[in-house]
């Protein structure tokens, strides 16, 4: 369920430009020449064609250059917009129908978007594709996180990834090697979490206990005990709080913490979709460069989860302070390297270690996010900061078409957020590592953590 997730980054592909040259200019990227060639009624040739993608087969560039931006925004706008519509659905009619049509019509507008030819038509099924994401996103990550134990999430978080993602469609790509069979691929990929939402998965328990169909939650938490290999054991549930809503959030004193939350969400957002898009442009070869970019990122998030279990005086705080310090520095050596003009092998591997950094400061959004607010305004909290985050997420297609021609402008914006994101989180973000989420309570304006005591004795 998590790979149709990345065809957020299916743009790095289907957006990909390679440089090209004719008889009297050197290979190049520059408009001016692409035009010169026209001019001289020189045959142009492409270069080092990897891909064959939508921007290639349509000629969006140099005159039609706007185009791989409208369409990265289109799917954007559709993931903003599916969030909310697919979020708000699952909380009413339930997490297994919404899932299962989320799925569906993601296969169906990938597949639809294969077969047109028309440029207005192919945003169009890219507004669908990016409607479905956001579904798959918030209603399907939610599906799967209610149906497994507290103590296996951290496992699904380290191991089933973005790296996998990024890995599988590169993999896909490389065979098909041009952007309406990738779709198809995709498609077919993506068709086994369809009939497991159809057929394997039961409907949320957690959704059945919030509208008290309690018989129809028992039956589910014997499907699951059924697929597990276990026994089943009933449990008697707490009613589950009624969710806050903003104002009684603002009177609890959770404001400020929220800024906070927003702020870091902000920039991962914006920082790691930006960073994404440009990474298409770097030097060698196209498929390799983004199966390393997988792989490191899968490797590390491995590495995290078993650090964060065995070493307790690894705070939440660390985890984000010292990302968001590595990312910065990472990404303002990329932005000199810009400056003076270097294209070596050293831009990869900066690229890589800081895309590696960012998707570490988004772990310590989604941990923050969930343990540092009271269970009855956790859905706010998350809600809203992830709304903040598709904010961002829609500014990064402009600065990745700036960065074509004022070059290191992601670079530059990434270091500057990440550095105000970093004072912020030092002089604001509160430690969670620890909590038990039943247990944060509102006190006065401040929120406190039963478990910090203890939290305080394991890093002594």
């Amino acid at each position: 369920m998590n790979f149709f997730g990345g065809m957020n980054l299916f743009p790095i592909f289907s957006n990909f430009i390679p440089e090209w040259l004719c008889a009297s200019i050197p290979m190049s990227k520059d408009c001016d020449s692409y035009n010169l060639c026209h001019i001289n009624q020189e045959t142009v040739t492409f270069t080092h064609l990897s891909f064959h993608s939508t921007a290639y087969k349509l000629k969006w560039f140099c005159d039609d250059t706007k185009f791989p931006t409208i369409s990265n925004q289109v799917q954007l706008f559709g993931y903003f917009f599916g969030t909310l519509l697919f979020g708000f659905a699952s909380d009413v009619l339930g997490r297994k129908l919404i899932a299962a049509f989320a799925v569906g019509l993601g296969i169906t507008a990938t597949v639809v978007s294969a077969l047109l030819h028309s440029t207005y038509l192919i945003f169009a099924a890219r507004f669908c594709i990016g409607l479905a994401i956001g579904g798959q996103m918030v209603v399907e990550c939610t599906f799967i996180m209610e149906m497994l134990l507290p103590e296996q999430r951290m496992f699904a978080r380290a191991y089933f990834n973005w790296g996998i993602s990024r890995m599988l469609l590169t993999t896909i790509c490389y065979f098909t090697q041009e952007w309406r069979a990738a779709c198809f691929g995709i498609a077919l990929c993506c068709m086994p979490a369809l009939l497991a939402c159809l057929f394997i998965f039961p409907e949320s328990p957690t959704w059945l206990l919030s509208k008290g169909r309690l018989e129809e939650m028992r039956e589910s938490e014997k499907k699951i005990a059924r697929i597990a290999g276990v026994q089943y054991v009933p449990i008697n549930h707490p009613i589950p709080e009624k969710p806050k809503l903003l104002i009684a959030v603002m009177r609890s004193g959770l404001w400020k913490r929220l800024i906070v939350l927003w702020a870091m969400w902000f920039t991962a957002s914006t920082c790691s979709y930006a960073t994404d898009l440009a990474s298409s442009r770097l030097s060698g070869n196209l498929y390799l460069n983004q199966f390393l970019f997988g792989l490191v990122i899968y490797v590390s998030k491995v590495i995290l989860g078993i650090v964060d279990s065995r070493f307790p005086a690894f705070s939440r705080r660390v985890l984000h302070q010292g990302s968001q310090f590595f990312a910065v520095a990472c990404f303002g050596a990329l932005a000199i390297c810009k400056l003076v003009g270097y294209n070596g092998v050293m831009m990869l591997i900066l690229n890589i270690l800081g895309i590696v950094f960012v998707e570490y400061t988004w772990d310590a959004c989604y941990l923050c996010a969930i343990e540092g607010v009271e269970t009855s305004s956790r859905a706010f909290a998350t809600g809203s900061s992830s709304f903040i985050a598709r904010i961002g997420m829609l500014l990064s297609p402009s600065l990745s078409h700036i960065d074509k021609n004022l070059p290191g402008t992601v670079y530059i914006v990434v270091v500057v957020l990440g550095s105000l994101n970093l004072l912020q989180s030092y002089l604001f973000l509160v430690e969670t590592k620890g909590v038990k989420l039943d247990e944060v309570t509102v006190d006065g304006h401040e929120v406190k953590h039963e478990g910090d005591a203890e939290l305080e004795q394991l890093k002594k």
